[in-house]
């Protein structure tokens, strides 16, 4: 083999090898929002014993951006649209529950919003109905809305836009440095194996010669 052929098939593998590490970063998961697993009460079920609160289960722990509780906002609503949460939601693990005290039967929607695991907001709906027992006291919807979510939640869910952006907007730079990071590593790594391709391959070439 002469050393011009050497160069070459050195040449070929660095740029083998440069592929391959390209498909290897291109192939990186990517960060997913928070998927609901599980709900109390179950999603489309029928429920004849008023529920004290409605909970939330997702796959990821779910992010306290405030600190305070603001950055999740649920709504229980009937067919009015009037809210029947009597608090604010509280957060436990990857467990959302806010309390309730629901009114007539029928059915009630579920609306919430959190900031997944990822640092991005997320929200989704589920529904479920209501068909209380004979003499059940339907409860009376507070005129006020709790203090987490004024406005009928309007304000919560402004305060949970703006903070997870901003925490969106660190988290995509910190992804990007990291990201660099790797690229960098690996272009380092096929520029050593490269070198040595070719120091073997001249040095092949030169004992053949």
């Amino acid at each position: 083999m002469s050393a011009r052929r050497a160069l070459a098939a050195a040449g070929s593998l660095a740029l083998a090898l440069g592929l391959g590490a390209a498909g290897v970063v291109g192939a990186a998961p990517a960060s997913a929002h928070n998927v609901v697993v599980g709900t109390s009460p179950a999603s489309g079920s029928e429920v004849t014993e008023p529920p004290g609160s409605v909970d939330v289960t997702f796959d990821d722990v779910v992010l306290d951006l405030s600190a305070e509780g603001s950055s999740t906002v649920v709504t229980v609503t009937d067919a009015d649209g009037t809210d029947y949460a009597t608090g604010c939601p509280t957060m436990q693990d990857r467990t959302v529950s806010v309390p309730v005290a629901l009114g007539e039967g029928g059915e009630y929607t579920v609306d919430w919003r959190i900031v997944s695991a990822d640092g991005h907001p997320t929200s989704g709906a589920f529904s479920f109905t209501y068909d209380p027992p004979a003499g059940a006291e339907a409860a009376t919807p507070a005129t006020d809305a709790p203090p987490c979510a004024p406005a009928g939640a309007a304000g919560a869910d402004e305060a949970s836009s703006g903070t997870a952006d901003g925490a969106s907007a660190a988290e995509d730079g910190g992804g990007d440095a990291s990201e660099l990071v790797v690229v960098l590593g690996i272009a380092g790594g096929v520029v050593v194996l490269a070198g040595a391709a070719v120091l073997v391959a001249l040095r092949i070439a030169r004992r053949r010669g």
